[in-house]
């Protein structure tokens, strides 16, 4: 059971800076509450957790855990906006709170509801994280959306600025990755492909068309999953370190993240080489996957775009899609099909 109790106000007039803020503030986060219930605050965002056998003993619990952090707030002249609170119930198989089900601090009533917002992060009761992907999907495709519009095919910002762009989406979407990659699944993991599709065939310049692996491989943008993994394993090590009373130097971490990285690499290696679609891309890249994504030199133009993923000007694109009647090739008379491996394109025609 947690209660998230939000927008603690300061009192008209008066002047709290960050220091007497924390001061303030420790002095809440560490006086004694029910046994069961503890609390955690970032900034003016406080949780109360409280845990019972049944709904019944995590919700009274709770009830006096948010109660205790209230009163103890309002000592230092300050203002919980209880009608703001949330409260959510996590629970296993079986075991959903009743209906209608809420609990009651100083005469304000906080209903228990099926998802609650913490940190940017959108928790449900089974810790699934479902709800959060459903709600971050539209925001990454929106965004997404909006940053493609200023990167043209023709023209536009550089390789580079593309590259921040697909960062800015590439944030927002491993947001708390560390905390919901262990319930990463399949559906969710579409959703962030798709939003990284899109992108990634803006930075390469290329068409829709291209296949979905290829546009990420072209544009050496890492599967977010593959990212999430890294992050995730990244932010278990540095927990080990601690608990054991080490601080890695920056090398240590910086090889802790590379060696992580290249098993990441790998794994996306085998992706590629059983992609369905873009083979022809993807079997090219896959073997030098490494020194392609590592690369400091070099760019993706309009034109190369087309020759290494073939969709662009070429007869068997254009039969495709249905804008040629014939795949073949009008510049050599020895290819029966116009691809970008045409002789025809060297002159050999």
């Amino acid at each position: 059971m947690v209660t998230r109790d939000v927008s603690c106000g300061v009192p008209q007039g008066s002047v709290l800076g960050p220091l007497l803020w924390n001061i303030g503030y420790d002095w809440v986060l560490r006086g004694n509450l029910i046994e069961g219930a503890s609390v955690t605050c970032y900034a003016d965002d406080t949780l109360v957790t409280a845990r019972g056998r049944d709904f019944s003993e995590a919700a009274r619990r709770a009830t006096a855990g948010v109660a205790t952090i209230v009163s103890r707030i309002r000592e230092l002249g300050l203002e919980v906006a209880l009608e703001k609170s949330e409260a959510l119930c996590f629970h296993g198989p079986q075991r959903a709170p009743p209906t209608d089900s809420h609990i009651v601090v100083g005469g304000t009533r906080i209903e228990v509801g099926k998802t609650l917002k913490y940190l940017g992060l959108n928790l449900d009761p089974r810790w699934n994280f479902g709800a959060h992907f459903i709600k971050l999907a539209p925001k990454l495709l929106k965004t997404a959306g909006a940053l493609s519009r200023l990167m043209p095919n023709l023209g536009g910002p550089s390789a580079s600025s593309r590259r921040l762009y697909l960062g800015v989406v590439r944030s927002m979407a491993l947001y708390g990755a560390p905390v919901w990659y262990g319930a990463l699944s399949g559906c969710n993991v579409t959703l962030l492909k798709r939003a990284q599709r899109h992108l990634a065939t803006r930075v390469i310049r290329g068409y829709r068309t291209v296949s979905g692996d290829a546009a990420l491989a072209l544009a050496g943008s890492m599967p977010w999953d593959l990212e999430a993994l890294v992050l995730a394993a990244m932010y278990e090590w540095r927990g080990d370190q601690r608990s054991q009373g080490q601080r890695p130097a920056p090398r240590e971490v910086e090889a802790e993240r590379l060696l992580l990285e290249e098993d990441a690499l790998a794994a996306w290696r085998e992706r590629l080489a059983d992609s369905t679609y873009g083979r022809r891309t993807t079997g090219a890249i896959a073997p030098v996957l490494t020194e392609w994504v590592r690369r400091q030199h070099g760019r993706l133009t309009f034109r190369m775009t087309q020759v290494l993923s073939g969709h662009g000007c070429f007869g068997a694109y254009l039969a495709m899609i249905r804008r040629e009647p014939t795949a073949k090739c009008h510049h050599c008379h020895r290819c029966d099909e116009d691809t970008a491996r045409c002789p025809g394109l060297s002159g050999g025609g």
